[in-house]
Parts: C-alpha cells; structure tokens; sequence
C-alpha cells in the first residue's frame, strides 16, 4: 500500500511516532499505514503533508471556522502546499465505503472526493497531480521561491478565489497557515451571511 505514491513523492523526512492515533479514523483503509510512514512528516519537496493525530484539533478549528455547516462531519488527515485540508468524510463513510472531503479555503469551496485514502494517494495523486495537489503550479512557486514548512506555513491567494483573485502565480504569496485560513475563513463565512436566502 502507498508504493506508487511514496515512489513518486518520497518522504522528506521521518514520520513522527504517534501516542495515540485518531480514533475516529482506526476503521478508515490505509490510515494506520500511512500514519506509519507520514505521521508528522511532508512528501514530495513540500507537496503534501499527513498530519499527526495530535494537529487534529488545531486543524478542525480552522476548517470549522471557514466552513461551519460541516462542524461534525470530518476529521482531518493532510494538507497539500497550498493549505488545503483533505479529511475523512465520518458521515458518508458510515455507509461502508470510506469518502473524503478536500477543504479549500482560499476557493471557499468544499469538495466531496468519492474514494479511500489508498486510491487518493496511490492513483490520483499519481495519475493527475495537477488537479489534486495543483503540482503545475508548484512547479512555478519552487522556481522562484522557498518551499513553504508544512504544517505551520503554506501558500495561500493573496486575493480569495471567491472575491475575483486569479488561480496563478502572483496571486500567490507565503503565510502562516492559521492566519491565512482564519482570515480567509471569516471573509467566506461573511459573504455566505450576505447571501440573500434561495
């Protein structure tokens, strides 16, 4: 399990060893591997990072308060550079096959991703990088910039998606992750108040 992924994006560094693994995660395929070889730890120069248990709660903070109509229903697992947040779906997967949710604050948009952890890291990061871990882009960012620390910095949109900022280049800038998701999170939670009701 995770061979095609760990052979295209290798570890950069050790995963940490985790007390106590996310209980509400133990029956999800494949979570007590990877946790095995990322826990704590960033694949591919930065591309993306697995979260140890213990950052479950800081990060379920954030993504409650950019998205709370999904207070509850997830718990996270890992981010890619650009601060976007994968976590596993707890409400569809009580149906029998685990789902995920990719969180992205800097788009406002909450997607819902219809496969386990496996098939994510092994096909479709494999198979189409570009879409699921934006790696056309950072390819672009790396040129000309540091890579971001994961989990603490990421690369954020110094204009949101949401409010006209384009998806390229110098739209893009460094930033703490907290900052750039609560700051973030509170302007779509604000323009999700101004909506008029449908």
């Amino acid at each position: 399990m995770y061979e095609s992924f760990l052979s295209q994006y290798p570890p950069d560094g050790r995963p940490s060893t985790p007390a106590e693994p996310d209980q509400r995660l133990v029956l999800f395929t494949g979570y007590s591997e990877l946790l095995e070889i990322g826990a704590g730890t960033s694949f591919g120069g930065g591309l993306l990072y697995v979260h140890a248990p213990s950052e479950a709660e800081e990060v379920s903070q954030l993504i409650v308060e950019a998205f709370p109509e999904f207070r509850e229903r997830f718990a996270p697992v890992a981010q890619d550079w650009l601060g976007r947040q994968y976590a596993a779906d707890l409400t569809r997967s009580t149906t029998g096959r685990d789902c995920l949710l990719l969180f992205e604050v800097g788009s406002g948009e909450a997607f819902e991703v219809d496969c386990g952890l496996p098939h994510l890291l092994d096909t479709e990061f494999v198979e189409d990088p570009d879409t699921f871990l934006g790696a056309d882009l950072y390819a672009e960012w790396v040129a000309d910039h540091a890579v971001p620390t994961p989990p603490r910095r990421c690369v954020g949109f110094k204009t949101p998606l949401f409010l006209g900022g384009h998806g390229e280049l110098t739209n893009l800038e460094e930033s703490e992750r907290s900052v750039y998701w609560s700051l973030t999170g509170q302007l779509r939670v604000a323009m999700a108040e101004d909506q008029p009701p449908r």
